[in-house]
């Protein structure tokens, strides 16, 4: 009860802050409002997910740092790309979607390729966010999977609904600081537990300290580094933080200072999964390596009323999450798809079409999530999709591509052989060859474009 009193909180404070929403800019980009402490902690806690704490402690546990090269390490020099290559140039284009850069370097039809890739993305991403916070209330309730993820699922529409980017950004810095002050909480109780932290150290065994694998190819090692890298410094819900500040400066100094909270902050999980193993004889209790490995040390060492407020971080983090991936599809919704129907749709047009894109998102996350797919895995594969769209905006804001043909042409081709080779066929290494296929095809395209007019002026003479 107390769970469910704490997220309807969540809920009214979100509505409060997002109630002044007349446009869909209000509602999408917070009427590019924020200033950088605001961008740093909603990026952070956006980012700061739910597999950021759960699904990153059981991978330490289970194969020590090497477990942690995801989350935070991969996933914190994304946000450093943002900071150092993206959130400026992007906001000085005044853009509300990346499909909207994209439109502006390489027309239309580029656009409502990206926008696709930007909903299928965003959309996985939310499954993987809904089945986490379905979990936790699985585990927290009497209530079964399938009625916890109805459940969440109305909660997290409400609460978008009603906020848009404004409520989040409000409830994101409150959630941050629980999610940090709980996680702090429950490393102190950790190391208490060992006799402190010299003691802690030495529970460690030599193994868990590696960042490598036993066996592991360098094809899988570099997709487990790039795809968090470039799906995060494409991403719509990332990127959507910085596109609302205020101004382009305001956009890069938010971008930095999320990285480096993100980064510090994420070392805790997985100081929970190098040195939580060890208690396990101590406390009494088993802790599996999958992902109850976190609420079942929290359940261990915290007494029950603290048990709540950690259950109640860990939903902070989640909510954090899953409303800015349904905010990202309702802009691509909204901004490449309603208003290529209706051009002169008014703002309040504009308002309830990306609302309207909210509630069918969160329906389709929930069916995906209803699948049973891994916590990473649906993580994994939505950073991948997102990835999907790296080389042409690469390409676009270093000015390389003269026509409109080469970014669709490198999108649809990059599709086709990540469906192929990873999804049909399960080849390793798949990421890889998506890339430099994207790259091949872009090239040769832009080649073939710059080409042409010299041959129609050589038959023209």
């Amino acid at each position: 009860m107390l769970i469910l009193i704490y997220v309807f909180a969540q809920v009214l404070l979100a509505a409060w802050a997002g109630r002044g929403a007349k446009s869909d800019a209000d509602y999408l980009v917070a009427g590019r409002s924020l200033g950088p402490f605001a961008v740093a902690m909603s990026l952070f806690a956006t980012w700061f997910a739910s597999e950021s704490l759960i699904a990153t402690s059981s991978e330490v546990a289970s194969d020590g740092l090497a477990g942690a090269r995801t989350e935070p390490f991969a996933y914190a020099i994304g946000i450093l790309a943002i900071a150092l290559f993206f959130a400026h140039r992007l906001r000085s284009g005044g853009y509300i979607t990346i499909a909207d850069f994209l439109r502006a370097r390489f027309g239309e039809g580029t656009e409502l390729l990206a926008a696709g890739v930007i909903a299928l993305s965003a959309t996985t991403w939310s499954a993987a966010q809904l089945y986490a916070f379905a979990t936790v209330i699985d585990t927290a309730s009497a209530l079964d999977f399938p009625a916890a993820l109805a459940g969440a699922t109305l909660l997290v529409v409400t609460y978008t609904l009603f906020g848009g980017l404004a409520g989040d950004v409000v409830t994101d810095i409150l959630q941050g600081a629980i999610i940090v002050t709980a996680m702090l909480v429950l490393a102190f109780l950790m190391f208490d537990a060992h006799g402190g932290i010299a003691p802690a150290l030495a529970s460690v065994p030599p193994q868990a300290w590696s960042f490598a694998k036993p066996d592991e190819s360098w094809m899988a090692w570099a997709e487990l580094w790039l795809i968090p890298i470039a799906g995060t410094m494409v991403s719509q819900e990332a990127l959507a933080r910085t596109l609302g500040a205020r101004s382009p400066e305001v956009a890069r100094r938010g971008a930095l200072a999320g990285a480096a909270i993100y980064l510090m902050v994420g070392l805790v999980p997985v100081s929970f999964g190098l040195f939580g193993p060890p208690l396990a004889p101590v406390l009494g209790v088993e802790l599996a390596n999958d992902e109850t490995f976190l609420p079942s040390l929290a359940q261990a060492l915290f007494p029950s009323w603290l048990h709540i407020v950690f259950t109640g971080a860990l939903l902070s983090a989640i909510l954090s999450s899953v409303d800015s991936a349904l905010l990202a599809v309702s802009a691509v919704a909204a901004e490449s798809g309603y208003r290529r129907f209706d051009p002169k749709a008014s703002p309040r047009t504009m308002l309830r079409a990306a609302r309207g894109a909210t509630v069918i998102a969160a329906i389709i996350a929930a069916l995906v999530a209803a699948s049973g797919e891994s916590l990473r895995n649906l993580v994994l594969d939505a950073g991948a999709i997102a990835a999907v769209l790296a080389v042409p905006i690469i390409m676009g804001l270093a000015g390389i591509g003269q026509g409109t043909r080469a970014a669709l042409a490198a999108i649809i081709v990059e599709i086709a052989v990540l469906g192929m080779l990873d999804w049909v066929l399960g080849v390793e290494g798949a990421f890889l060859w998506m890339i430099a296929s994207g790259l091949a095809v872009f090239a040769g395209v832009t080649r073939a474009e710059r080409r042409a007019p010299s041959a129609v002026r050589a038959e023209a003479g």
